[in-house]
């Protein structure tokens, strides 16, 4: 058990943890978002399948950071949880005794402790024994101090003030909240689970988590004007277990379904090559086509047919290619013919319309005169990008939070002062009075409180 008693090993520990969350963070994960790993896996095939091999890309299900995250679970109860919180500065004064050499001897080993503290002060009263006892008590208790381990002897008498005791639980309770948290973060490594749905506009998709069925009867997004930039988008979502409706909504950013504790985001959407139709400028008169349905330019011997659409249009290798499912660079592919021959392909981009590119029988592309045509729309055909999150340990890390602030609460904004006082029957009918105090901050902090208790207790109650 010492090793788990090293300052040195929990920091360690914790350290190595918070690393590979980082890179957990940083590293796309099959989870969340299956399409980001593949583009990895081709991007840098050998650099995958290395960290593929630790587990890199489903990393906080890997039985090894598990095995970390129990290893610091072990450490926090084993070794700090194990017994109460110890009260710092808290030892009372030495014990009573029923022998009477015995409590002489104690007695003197009470002086000796108080002594110890870190703020001392020591004051003679006019007043008797006993009644300089209960006002001095009861001084404490005005001053919001609980006074409590009161000790009555043939020598004399003590006891001893709080106020904020409830500090010492402050980091014991944080500790505990860290279990808390760390519970609730197995629960969902075993139990819980997040996929991905792209679900195209009137289609259904099955969910592989659930029996259930996801269907997008809408998807709507209005873009900034004159761009291709979202600033709205949402879908219409029905939930199906076989035939029985579940659960229906509107779902949009923000905004999920929940269904037992299954919560259905509107997490992304995109185009996937699909469209209703795209519109041609000819010359000033307008062109409308459907994907793949060969028309007639009006007045010419030319037939032209819209083939496929490339929402992020780049070029890889010398080929048409989309950089992503956005429609932040939308182009189209289209099909000339004179009289049934025809002729190489165009692509056409809606955001530019004076550029060109021509296609070879090889699929290789080059830079083409801009035509006396342009395309001034396309109605794309958009998925809809579900994010299906089950997270049973949900309860367990907001119960973990909750608990975690109250613990730093009581350890930050709870000032625990102690005062320890010695009442003993002097000469000629007097009392003899020892203090001795201690705080849980600075001893600048606390030197005021201290010197002011201390002279209201010589003015107040007939203290010299």
């Amino acid at each position: 058990m010492k090793l788990f008693r090293s300052i040195r090993f929990n920091i360690i520990l914790g350290a190595l943890i918070a690393l590979l969350s980082a890179v957990g963070t940083f590293l796309p994960q099959t989870s969340t978002s299956p399409d980001k790993v593949e583009f990895y896996r081709l991007l840098h095939p050998l650099g995958f399948k290395i960290l593929n091999f630790f587990g890199a890309f489903n990393l906080y299900q890997t039985w090894w950071f598990m095995g970390l995250l129990g290893l610091m679970a072990f450490d926090i109860i084993i070794c700090k949880l194990w017994n109460k919180p110890p009260d710092i500065s808290a030892t009372a004064l030495p014990p009573e005794n029923t022998n009477e050499e015995e409590i002489e001897k104690h007695w003197s080993q009470r002086e000796e402790a108080l002594r110890l503290k870190p703020f001392q002060s020591s004051m003679d009263s006019s007043l008797a024994f006993d009644e300089a006892f209960t006002k001095a008590r009861a001084f404490f208790e005005r001053a919001g101090y609980a006074v409590h381990d009161e000790f009555h002897s043939p020598a004399g008498a003590a006891f001893l003030a709080t106020k904020h005791r409830l500090q010492r639980w402050g980091s014991y309770i944080a500790h505990i909240a860290l279990v808390v948290i760390l519970i609730g973060a197995f629960i969902n490594a075993l139990y819980g689970f997040v996929e991905m749905a792209p679900v195209m506009e009137g289609t259904t998709v099955a969910m592989k988590r659930r029996p259930w069925t996801l269907s997008v009867d809408k998807f709507t997004v209005h873009f900034y004007h004159g761009t291709f930039q979202p600033s709205l988008f949402s879908s219409v979502l029905r939930v199906k277990a076989g035939d029985k409706l579940i659960g229906a909504k509107t779902i949009r950013v923000n905004h999920p379904l929940d269904i037992h504790g299954v919560r259905f985001y509107q997490a992304s959407w995109g185009a996937a090559g699909m469209f209703r139709s795209v519109t041609l400028n000819l010359a000033g008169s307008f062109l409308t086509l459907r994907q793949r349905v060969p028309k007639k330019v009006p007045g010419s011997p030319f037939s032209v047919e819209a083939d496929v659409l490339m929402p992020d249009f780049t070029v890889a290798n010398g080929h048409a290619d989309t950089a992503s499912l956005d429609l932040k660079n939308p182009a189209v592919r289209f099909l000339f013919s004179i009289e049934g021959k025809p002729t190489p392909p165009l692509w056409l981009f809606a955001l530019y319309p004076k550029v060109c590119l021509k296609e070879n029988p090889d699929g290789t592309l080059l830079h083409a005169e801009a035509p006396p045509f342009s395309l001034v729309s396309v109605d794309p055909v958009l998925f809809s990008g579900i994010q299906v999150a089950y997270d049973p340990g949900y309860p367990w890390v907001v119960t973990g939070v909750l608990l975690w602030v109250l613990g730093l609460v009581l350890l930050f904004y709870f000032h625990r002062r102690r005062f320890w006082a010695l009442l003993e029957p002097g000469q000629n009918g007097k009392t003899k009075i020892s203090i001795g105090a201690w705080s849980s901050r600075g001893g600048r902090d606390f030197e005021k409180e201290f010197n002011r208790l201390t002279g209201e207790m010589k003015s107040h109650l007939d203290f010299k």
